[in-house]
Order: C-alpha cells, then structure tokens, then sequence
C-alpha cells in the first residue's frame, strides 16, 4: 500500500501563493510535515495560470528535495514541465501523473517519458466523453490505457490506473461504480497497480471525513495499491494503518503495533 501525501498543490491557495512567491520555506516545511505523518511519497504541482508551469515546476521538485528524499508524484498534464523536472529530479523513479484514454499528443509524449526514464504514469478511467457512470464503461477506457502502454513498452506494475472518484451528492451509486471498476481491473488486468484520491466522494455532504475514512477502508479491501490523502488527518492515517493489517499486508500487525505504540491510532 502507497500512501502519497496530496498537500503540495498549486490548486490550494496556500501553495498557489508560496508558488507565486516561491517562498521555499513553506514549501519545504509542508514536504517535512507530511513525510513525518507517513507519507511514502509527496504529490507535487506548480500548474498557476499565467505563470510558467515549467520553471515553477523545477523550482518545486528542487526546493521539496532539499527538504526530504522521499519519491515525487510529478502531478502536471504539461510535458514540458514534467520534462522540465525530470531534468533536475534526483533519487527513486517518480510517478508522472497522468493521461487519459484520450492519448492526445501531449499524453503520448508522457507515456513515452514514463518509458523513457522507466517510471510510474497514472492514467485516469476517462476519454474525450468524459467520465462514464456505467463501469463497464470505465473499465473499457483501463483496457486501451493498459493496451496502449504495454505497446509503448511500459511495464505493467509502472501503470497506476485510477478508477476516478465522484462524489456521492451528485450520484448516489458513484462509490460502488468506483468499487466495481476496481474489482475488474483487478481481475482482469495482471500486473497493473490502482491509485486513488478520495475527497471528491464526500464532496457536499456533512461528517467528510466520516466518509472519506469509510471509503478508504472499503477501497483497501477492493485492493487498492496506492492512495492520494491529506496524511495529516490522523483519524484517516490510522485507519490506513488498520486497513494494511486487515488485508494481510503488514506481518503480525507489527506496523500496527507500532503506530499504537507511537501514538498514532489516537487514544490508547
């Protein structure tokens, strides 16, 4: 189980503006916080309109390095920023995220970047009609990313497909089409590795996090190999935690027993 931190985005106002500014220190003390609540990995993104994505972007992956050595999520549909950061971007291989079923040119131009440089991609469960309710419909759009990135040469377990989150007020069956999807490219997709956010499911509705923590419960008894989350919500993180004991993926409990130890299940 991946556990990549999601705080580091210009989509955030905070971020966007230490972006703008490039006010190293907030950036760097927000990539120390969410590696010291556990995070495996740090999703980062410099995408401010009117600015340049690429140089905003080298900025970022080398101010976070300077910070912690944990891997990059290098989070940019722009591939001259995510070529931009490859450049100057050091240690264990990065996950570019992403593309789409689309594969328009600049998304072909990531998936031979993934290959390239022998990296994680994420491609998302959408194409030019957008993001379908029916899973099936979904799963189709898994199969021609799988396709598509198996001829281009990428390795299967370097392919993150991402069933895509919906939020529950807008559909009230948007959790188990989620659910599903990820049971078929489970079953039918040998090798390739799921990644998720989360949010966008409680997205209108009242207790969020109540939500958000139910889900990720469920999403890690589905198989779910990778989970974009704000780490700093201990309640989330601790079930997480609970989540890889129950599933089997934490020998006799000893990372759990551990986190209890540590304090970072909550009251003892």
């Amino acid at each position: 189980m991946l556990i990549v931190g999601e705080s580091l985005n210009a989509t955030i106002p905070s971020v966007k503006q230490a972006v703008i500014d490039h006010d190293a220190e907030k950036i760097k003390a927000l990539a120390r916080r969410q590696a010291e609540c556990g995070a495996h990995m740090l999703d980062v993104n410099a995408a401010v309109p009117g600015r340049s994505e690429p140089d905003d972007l080298v900025w970022m992956v080398q101010t976070v390095q300077s910070a912690t050595d944990l891997p990059l999520v290098l989070d940019s549909s722009n591939p001259e920023a995510i070529e931009a950061a490859l450049r100057v971007y050091r240690g264990d291989a990065p996950i570019l995220s992403s593309i789409t079923g689309e594969m328009t040119g600049g998304h072909a131009r990531l998936l031979a970047l993934a290959v390239e440089h022998r990296c994680g991609l994420v491609g998302m469960c959408m194409d030019a009609s957008g993001i379908s309710s029916d899973a099936a419909v979904r799963f189709a759009v898994a199969e021609k990313l799988f396709e598509r990135a198996r001829s281009a040469g990428l390795k299967p377990e370097n392919l993150y497909i991402d069933p895509l989150v919906l939020a529950i007020a807008t559909d009230f069956g948007a959790g188990m089409t989620f659910l599903n999807v990820l049971r078929l490219i489970k079953e039918r997709l040998p090798g390739v590795r799921t990644i998720s956010g989360l949010s966008n499911i409680s997205f209108g509705m009242p207790q969020r996090r109540l939500l958000n923590q139910t889900f990720v419960a469920m999403q890690a008894a589905f198989g779910m190999d990778a989970f974009l989350v704000d780490v700093r919500d201990q309640k989330l993180m601790a079930t997480l935690i609970a989540a890889r004991a129950l599933t089997g993926q934490d020998e006799w409990g000893m990372e759990y027993l551990k986190a209890y130890r540590s304090g970072k299940l909550g009251e003892k």
